[in-house]
């Protein structure tokens, strides 16, 4: 079995809230192999959020966002700095 990069169920769910729990953490984990497949492991931050969809707390759609978000936040350049080349991410 794969290694989950997320912390267990919490006990009390019903066997529908823990069915759709596994079906997020498994698409999650199978994303977070694909990128290391390539890349490094996910920040913590990016972890972090992942972790909230797994959790049910935030949609896939609002994990995209936040993460989007993070990512712009470190790495789009300042205000009036030169650059050359255009940010792929904006």
């Amino acid at each position: 079995m794969m290694k989950s990069f997320f912390t267990p169920a919490p006990a009390g769910l019903t066997s529908e809230q823990l069915t759709a729990r596994q079906e997020r953490e498994r698409h999650a984990n199978n994303s977070i192999a694909i990128l290391m497949s390539n890349g490094p492991a996910p920040s913590p931050e990016a972890l972090a959020i992942l972790q909230r969809h797994v959790d049910g707390e935030i949609s896939i759609e609002q994990a995209i966002e936040l993460t989007d978000a993070m990512l712009l936040a470190r790495y789009r350049p300042a205000a009036g700095s030169a650059t050359s080349e255009p940010n792929p991410a904006l």
